[in-house]
């Protein structure tokens, strides 16, 4: 009876235990699934950047500091270990690649002003690490109406380096201006004198009783 009374009772403890254990904040994986893997924010973002960039560039997502730079040769281990300690805690939100040799061309980080707050403040490690191996950085604030023009020219400008594309009008460059540039003092011109004047794309379409004479 003792016996059988002693294992009930070390039966509870053992219960006890575990059930401690499972409630405690120490418990090894407390851990559960998020319902998505990218905020909408960072979502909606990427697949803009995406269809901005088009086919040549690849777009990875939260992607750790310590993975996009290294330490420099001569660093002293303390300096090295302090350093690669905190850029193992840093991450940027969007790096762009080229897409066919993964070669890094530049970071960008998303501001939420809006939301939580996070990264409003820029992040002066994240900064400098980036300044010092030359590696473009960008900042993005979050916001509804995102164009993809807007992006393609931020991003070609500010981060890749590129110029803008010429202004086109339907799918077309303009063309340039087809009357060339005279004196202030020339006056006004005769029918005669304009279309000599004008283009000689245009000049032969237009008939000497219809021609205005150009302003000064």
């Amino acid at each position: 009876m003792e016996l059988i009374l002693f294992a009930l009772i070390s039966l509870i403890v053992i219960v006890g235990v575990l059930a401690s254990r499972l409630n405690d904040n120490s418990f090894p994986f407390p851990f559960d699934s998020k319902p998505a893997v990218f905020t909408a924010a960072e979502k909606n973002f990427q697949n803009l950047i995406e269809q901005a960039m088009g086919n040549k560039y690849r777009i990875l997502n939260r992607v750790k500091l310590a993975d996009i730079v290294t330490i420099r040769n001569g660093v002293s281990n303390r300096a090295s270990q302090n350093a690669v300690t905190n850029a193992e805690g840093k991450y940027l939100d969007f790096v762009i690649c080229e897409r066919n040799s993964m070669k890094l061309l530049g970071a960008i980080d998303l501001v939420d002003t809006q939301g939580k707050g996070y990264k409003v403040k820029k992040d002066w490690f994240v900064s400098g690490a980036l300044e010092a191996a030359t590696i473009p950085h960008l900042r993005i604030k979050v916001k509804a109406n995102y164009t993809l023009d807007e992006i393609r020219a931020c991003i070609n400008s500010r981060l890749l380096g590129n110029s803008s594309p010429s202004p086109k009008v339907k799918g077309k460059v303009i063309p340039a201006p087809m009357v060339k540039a005279r004196s202030r003092n020339t006056g006004v011109l005769s029918p005669t004198a304009a279309r000599a004047e004008l283009s000689p794309q245009i000049s032969g379409q237009l008939s000497g009783s219809h021609v205005a004479a150009l302003p000064h």
